[in-house]
């Protein structure tokens, strides 16, 4: 009979069960989660080799399919799963058939978790590793909302009468940085906002750390006449640049901020 619990257990069958249970219903990157994890074992005894979090996500990848009877090729997007951040909460444990443990856990959750906007799911994968047996894992989908100092800079958009239009996980891998997408959020102005005669939107992509927003900015004039059309043909119209807003410069607000955004814009309209 204990064999033939083993081989149950060996196919998922009366395997460990977990329930991670966090204290917060909305998460904020760069700040501490804690919670606890309710583990209870199976119908035999069983060792743990490790427990561990993965910060998740998912992207849209642009696939080229078959070429169409044309001879042009076709394009879909595919979505992605992704791994943000492993995190390594805990050592071997032994479980006894059907003993209940309770794992209490912190961790800093990373500064490049997406925030709650738009189609993208995030989640925290609770996994562990069990030899010879099916590794037991809990899925639990979380609300991330902008960090602070990124917070300030939508605050400082919508005063100078921009709305979020769009936001997007999508595929961008990077030579510097370890994650294969970015989060893009697409502005663009309010029909009685001061820019709304001459930018279309404005793109921005944000790397957010511990000391301020470093952000890529794609920033699309309006364009009018035949000159326009052309430059719309030839993306003449969109100028991309980087810049870098520190922590003190964010924690001045969004007034301080808009400040800045004004004068980069009229800036780059007079390019």
């Amino acid at each position: 009979m204990a064999f033939f619990k083993k081989m149950l257990a060996r196919v998922g069958i009366g395997n460990i069960d977990l329930d991670t249970q966090f204290h917060t219903e909305e998460f904020i990157p760069g700040e501490i989660v804690e919670g606890v994890i309710v583990a209870k074992g199976g119908s035999v005894e069983q060792k743990v080799d490790r427990i561990y979090f993965q910060i998740m996500t998912e992207y849209v990848k642009p696939v080229e399919t078959d070429s169409n009877r044309d001879g042009r090729v076709e394009v879909r997007m595919q979505k992605e799963n992704v791994v943000i951040a492993n995190i390594l909460l805990g050592e071997s444990l032994i479980f006894a058939p059907g003993q209940t443990i309770e794992i209490p856990f912190d961790f800093v959750l990373p500064h490049e978790t997406p925030i709650s906007i738009g189609v993208s799911p995030i989640w925290v994968r609770t996994g562990m590793d069990i030899d010879n047996a099916v590794d037991p894992s809990d899925r639990d989908d979380i609300e991330v909302l902008a960090h602070p100092h990124v917070a300030v800079i939508f605050e400082a958009l919508e005063e100078l009468g921009f709305h979020l239009h769009k936001a997007e996980n999508e595929y961008y891998p990077q030579a510097n940085y370890h994650l294969p997408f970015i989060q893009n959020f697409e502005f663009i102005p309010y029909q009685n906002g001061e820019y709304r005669s001459s930018v279309d939107e404005v793109e921005l992509i944000l790397y957010p750390d511990e000391d301020g927003v470093e952000i890529i900015l794609e920033f699309d004039r309006k364009t009018r006449g035949f000159k326009g059309l052309m430059a719309d043909m030839l993306d003449l119209d969109e100028s991309r640049e980087r810049y870098y807003f520190d922590a003190e410069e964010l924690e001045e607000g969004a007034e301080s901020v808009a400040d800045r955004f004004r004068e980069i814009f009229d800036e780059l309209l007079e390019a």
